[in-house]
Protein backbone atom coordinates (compact mmCIF):
# COMPACT_ATOMS: atom_id res chain seq x y z
CA UNK A 1 0.00 0.00 0.00
CA UNK A 2 1.43 3.35 -1.00
CA UNK A 3 1.58 6.48 1.13
CA UNK A 4 -1.42 8.82 0.82
CA UNK A 5 0.63 11.46 -0.99
CA UNK A 6 1.55 9.00 -3.73
CA UNK A 7 -2.02 7.77 -4.04
CA UNK A 8 -3.30 11.34 -4.23
CA UNK A 9 -0.79 12.12 -6.98
CA UNK A 10 -1.70 8.98 -8.94
CA UNK A 11 -5.41 9.60 -8.43
CA UNK A 12 -5.10 13.17 -9.71
CA UNK A 13 -3.16 12.04 -12.77
CA UNK A 14 -5.80 9.40 -13.49
CA UNK A 15 -8.55 12.01 -13.12
CA UNK A 16 -6.72 14.25 -15.59
CA UNK A 17 -6.39 11.34 -18.02
CA UNK A 18 -10.08 10.52 -17.62
CA UNK A 19 -11.08 14.11 -18.38
CA UNK A 20 -8.85 14.16 -21.46
CA UNK A 21 -10.39 10.92 -22.72
CA UNK A 22 -13.89 12.30 -22.08
CA UNK A 23 -13.05 15.37 -24.18
CA UNK A 24 -11.66 13.14 -26.92
CA UNK A 25 -14.80 10.98 -26.89
CA UNK A 26 -16.98 14.09 -27.16
CA UNK A 27 -14.94 15.36 -30.13
CA UNK A 28 -15.04 11.97 -31.87
CA UNK A 29 -18.79 11.57 -31.30
CA UNK A 30 -19.33 15.03 -32.78
CA UNK A 31 -17.17 14.07 -35.76
CA UNK A 32 -19.10 10.81 -36.12
CA UNK A 33 -22.40 12.65 -36.20
CA UNK A 34 -21.07 14.99 -38.86
CA UNK A 35 -19.77 12.03 -40.85
CA UNK A 36 -23.13 10.25 -40.63
CA UNK A 37 -24.88 13.39 -41.81
CA UNK A 38 -22.44 13.57 -44.71
CA UNK A 39 -23.10 9.93 -45.58
CA UNK A 40 -26.82 10.64 -45.78
CA UNK A 41 -26.30 13.64 -48.04
CA UNK A 42 -23.76 11.85 -50.28
CA UNK A 43 -25.18 8.33 -50.37
CA UNK A 44 -26.11 8.39 -54.03
CA UNK A 45 -23.91 6.27 -56.29
CA UNK A 46 -23.20 9.33 -58.39
CA UNK A 47 -21.10 10.93 -55.62
CA UNK A 48 -17.46 11.06 -56.67
CA UNK A 49 -14.70 9.32 -54.69
CA UNK A 50 -12.91 12.64 -54.24
CA UNK A 51 -16.03 14.10 -52.67
CA UNK A 52 -16.55 11.04 -50.45
CA UNK A 53 -12.91 10.97 -49.34
CA UNK A 54 -13.31 14.32 -47.58
CA UNK A 55 -15.43 12.75 -44.87
CA UNK A 56 -14.42 10.67 -41.87
CA UNK A 57 -14.60 6.87 -42.04
CA UNK A 58 -17.58 6.16 -39.76
CA UNK A 59 -16.53 2.57 -38.99
CA UNK A 60 -13.09 3.74 -37.91
CA UNK A 61 -14.55 6.52 -35.77
CA UNK A 62 -17.01 4.12 -34.13
CA UNK A 63 -14.16 1.73 -33.34
CA UNK A 64 -12.04 4.54 -31.85
CA UNK A 65 -14.95 5.76 -29.71
CA UNK A 66 -15.55 2.25 -28.38
CA UNK A 67 -11.85 1.83 -27.56
CA UNK A 68 -11.75 5.22 -25.80
CA UNK A 69 -14.83 4.35 -23.73
CA UNK A 70 -13.26 1.04 -22.71
CA UNK A 71 -10.07 2.84 -21.66
CA UNK A 72 -12.12 5.39 -19.71
CA UNK A 73 -13.94 2.58 -17.88
CA UNK A 74 -10.61 0.98 -16.93
CA UNK A 75 -9.26 4.27 -15.56
CA UNK A 76 -12.46 4.85 -13.56
CA UNK A 77 -12.17 1.34 -12.13
CA UNK A 78 -8.56 1.97 -11.07
CA UNK A 79 -9.57 5.27 -9.46
CA UNK A 80 -12.33 3.49 -7.51
CA UNK A 81 -9.88 0.85 -6.31
CA UNK A 82 -7.52 3.56 -5.10
CA UNK A 83 -10.35 5.32 -3.29
CA UNK A 84 -11.47 2.08 -1.61
CA UNK A 85 -8.00 0.92 -0.59
CA UNK A 86 -6.48 4.27 0.40
CA UNK A 87 -8.89 6.87 1.75
CA UNK A 88 -7.37 10.34 1.76
CA UNK A 89 -5.69 11.46 4.98
CA UNK A 90 -5.06 15.08 5.76
CA UNK A 91 -2.26 15.92 8.16
CA UNK A 92 0.01 18.80 8.98
CA UNK A 93 3.01 17.31 7.17
CA UNK A 94 4.11 18.65 3.86
CA UNK A 95 4.83 15.09 2.79
CA UNK A 96 2.00 12.79 3.83
CA UNK A 97 3.21 9.81 5.81
CA UNK A 98 2.43 6.15 5.25
CA UNK A 99 0.65 5.66 8.57
CA UNK A 100 -2.78 6.43 7.02
CA UNK A 101 -3.86 8.46 10.01
CA UNK A 102 -2.10 6.29 12.60
CA UNK A 103 -1.11 8.87 15.21
CA UNK A 104 0.89 6.27 17.12
CA UNK A 105 3.15 5.79 14.09
CA UNK A 106 3.62 9.55 13.84
CA UNK A 107 4.51 9.77 17.52
CA UNK A 108 7.09 7.01 17.09
CA UNK A 109 8.80 9.07 14.40
CA UNK A 110 8.56 12.23 16.50
CA UNK A 111 10.22 10.57 19.50
CA UNK A 112 13.10 9.07 17.52
CA UNK A 113 16.54 10.55 17.95
CA UNK A 114 17.94 12.42 14.95
CA UNK A 115 20.47 9.66 14.34
CA UNK A 116 17.64 7.10 14.25
CA UNK A 117 15.68 9.23 11.78
CA UNK A 118 18.73 9.61 9.56
CA UNK A 119 19.25 5.85 9.64
CA UNK A 120 15.61 5.30 8.65
CA UNK A 121 15.86 7.91 5.89
CA UNK A 122 18.91 6.18 4.45
CA UNK A 123 17.29 2.75 4.64
CA UNK A 124 14.12 3.98 2.93
CA UNK A 125 16.16 5.65 0.20
CA UNK A 126 18.16 2.48 -0.46
CA UNK A 127 15.00 0.37 -0.60
CA UNK A 128 13.50 2.95 -2.95
CA UNK A 129 16.55 2.64 -5.18
CA UNK A 130 16.05 -1.14 -5.29
CA UNK A 131 12.42 -0.67 -6.32
CA UNK A 132 13.49 1.84 -8.97
CA UNK A 133 16.06 -0.61 -10.30
CA UNK A 134 13.25 -3.11 -10.84
CA UNK A 135 11.14 -0.41 -12.55
CA UNK A 136 8.62 -0.31 -9.70
CA UNK A 137 8.43 3.47 -9.86
CA UNK A 138 5.34 3.88 -7.68
CA UNK A 139 6.85 1.66 -5.00
CA UNK A 140 10.10 3.61 -5.14
CA UNK A 141 8.24 6.91 -5.00
CA UNK A 142 6.34 5.83 -1.88
CA UNK A 143 9.61 5.05 -0.10
CA UNK A 144 11.29 8.31 -1.15
CA UNK A 145 8.24 10.22 0.09
CA UNK A 146 8.32 8.40 3.40
CA UNK A 147 12.02 9.20 3.76
CA UNK A 148 11.20 12.86 3.16
CA UNK A 149 8.66 12.68 5.97
CA UNK A 150 11.42 11.88 8.44
CA UNK A 151 13.19 15.07 7.40
CA UNK A 152 10.18 17.05 8.66
CA UNK A 153 11.10 15.97 12.18
CA UNK A 154 14.81 16.83 11.92
CA UNK A 155 14.39 20.19 13.64
CA UNK A 156 17.00 19.98 16.38
CA UNK A 157 20.27 18.44 15.31
CA UNK A 158 23.98 19.05 15.13
CA UNK A 159 25.61 20.73 12.15
CA UNK A 160 26.87 17.36 10.89
CA UNK A 161 23.42 15.80 11.25
CA UNK A 162 21.87 18.74 9.41
CA UNK A 163 24.29 18.26 6.51
CA UNK A 164 23.50 14.53 6.41
CA UNK A 165 19.76 15.24 6.51
CA UNK A 166 20.03 17.82 3.70
CA UNK A 167 22.09 15.39 1.62
CA UNK A 168 19.53 12.60 2.05
CA UNK A 169 16.68 14.98 1.34
CA UNK A 170 18.39 16.16 -1.85
CA UNK A 171 18.91 12.57 -3.02
CA UNK A 172 15.30 11.63 -2.29
CA UNK A 173 13.96 14.70 -4.10
CA UNK A 174 16.08 13.91 -7.16
CA UNK A 175 15.16 10.23 -7.08
CA UNK A 176 11.47 11.05 -6.68
CA UNK A 177 11.82 13.43 -9.64
CA UNK A 178 13.23 10.53 -11.68
CA UNK A 179 10.17 8.47 -10.71
CA UNK A 180 7.86 11.27 -11.83
CA UNK A 181 9.66 11.37 -15.18
CA UNK A 182 9.10 7.65 -15.68
CA UNK A 183 5.45 8.04 -14.64
CA UNK A 184 5.03 10.97 -17.07
CA UNK A 185 4.08 13.31 -14.21
CA UNK A 186 6.22 16.09 -15.59
CA UNK A 187 4.88 18.99 -13.51
CA UNK A 188 5.70 17.04 -10.33
CA UNK A 189 9.20 16.35 -11.61
CA UNK A 190 9.67 20.08 -12.18
CA UNK A 191 8.47 20.89 -8.65
CA UNK A 192 10.85 18.43 -7.02
CA UNK A 193 13.83 19.47 -9.13
CA UNK A 194 13.15 23.11 -8.27
CA UNK A 195 13.15 22.24 -4.58
CA UNK A 196 16.35 20.25 -5.03
CA UNK A 197 17.99 23.31 -6.58
CA UNK A 198 17.07 25.32 -3.49
CA UNK A 199 19.25 22.90 -1.53
CA UNK A 200 22.02 22.66 -4.14
CA UNK A 201 21.96 25.35 -6.85
CA UNK A 202 24.73 23.45 -8.69
CA UNK A 203 22.89 20.14 -8.96
CA UNK A 204 23.41 18.86 -12.50
CA UNK A 205 20.83 16.11 -12.01
CA UNK A 206 18.19 18.65 -10.98
CA UNK A 207 18.84 20.83 -14.04
CA UNK A 208 19.00 17.81 -16.34
CA UNK A 209 15.79 16.15 -15.10
CA UNK A 210 13.90 19.42 -15.01
CA UNK A 211 15.08 20.17 -18.56
CA UNK A 212 13.76 16.82 -19.75
CA UNK A 213 10.41 17.41 -18.03
CA UNK A 214 10.17 20.87 -19.62
CA UNK A 215 10.99 19.39 -23.04
CA UNK A 216 8.31 16.73 -22.70
CA UNK A 217 5.85 19.50 -21.81
CA UNK A 218 6.95 21.34 -25.00
CA UNK A 219 8.35 24.17 -22.87
CA UNK A 220 11.46 24.28 -25.03
CA UNK A 221 12.85 27.64 -23.88
CA UNK A 222 12.83 26.57 -20.23
CA UNK A 223 14.41 23.24 -21.16
CA UNK A 224 17.16 25.01 -23.10
CA UNK A 225 17.87 27.34 -20.18
CA UNK A 226 18.24 24.42 -17.77
CA UNK A 227 20.54 22.56 -20.14
CA UNK A 228 22.70 25.67 -20.50
CA UNK A 229 22.94 25.87 -16.71
CA UNK A 230 23.91 22.20 -16.56
CA UNK A 231 26.60 22.69 -19.22
CA UNK A 232 28.12 25.53 -17.21
CA UNK A 233 28.73 23.23 -14.24
CA UNK A 234 31.83 21.07 -14.14
CA UNK A 235 30.73 17.46 -14.46
CA UNK A 236 31.80 13.92 -15.26
CA UNK A 237 32.18 12.81 -18.86
CA UNK A 238 29.12 10.53 -18.53
CA UNK A 239 27.00 13.46 -17.36
CA UNK A 240 28.28 15.64 -20.20
CA UNK A 241 27.32 12.97 -22.75
CA UNK A 242 23.82 12.77 -21.29
CA UNK A 243 23.43 16.54 -21.41
CA UNK A 244 24.57 16.65 -25.05
CA UNK A 245 22.18 13.85 -25.93
CA UNK A 246 19.30 15.68 -24.26
CA UNK A 247 20.27 18.85 -26.14
CA UNK A 248 19.96 16.96 -29.44
CA UNK A 249 16.57 15.58 -28.41
CA UNK A 250 15.48 19.10 -27.56
CA UNK A 251 16.51 20.38 -31.00
CA UNK A 252 14.68 17.52 -32.72
CA UNK A 253 11.52 17.94 -30.66
CA UNK A 254 11.47 21.71 -31.16
CA UNK A 255 11.91 21.27 -34.92
CA UNK A 256 9.12 18.68 -35.14
CA UNK A 257 6.80 20.75 -32.97
CA UNK A 258 7.36 23.88 -35.06
CA UNK A 259 6.76 21.90 -38.28
CA UNK A 260 3.51 20.47 -36.93
CA UNK A 261 2.40 23.92 -35.77
CA UNK A 262 3.06 25.42 -39.21
CA UNK A 263 1.20 22.60 -40.95
CA UNK A 264 -1.73 22.97 -38.59
CA UNK A 265 -1.83 26.72 -39.20
CA UNK A 266 -1.84 26.16 -42.98
CA UNK A 267 -4.73 23.70 -42.73
CA UNK A 268 -6.66 26.08 -40.50
CA UNK A 269 -6.23 28.91 -43.03
CA UNK A 270 -7.13 26.72 -46.03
Amino acid sequence: MFSPVVNNIVRQEMENDAKEIERTIFDMESALQRALDNELSHSQWTASYRQWDRYEDTDELTSKIEAAKNELAKIRERINRLNDANPSKMCSHRFACSCSGNKQAEREVAFMSTSQRLKEMHSLKENGNAFFGHKNYLGALALYEKSLLYFEYCLTCTETERKDADSLRLQCLLNAAACFLELKMYHRCIEYCTEALEIDPMSIKAFFRRARAFRLQHNFDAAEADLMNAKNIECRKADFIQIERESELLKDDRRQYETLSRNFARRAMA
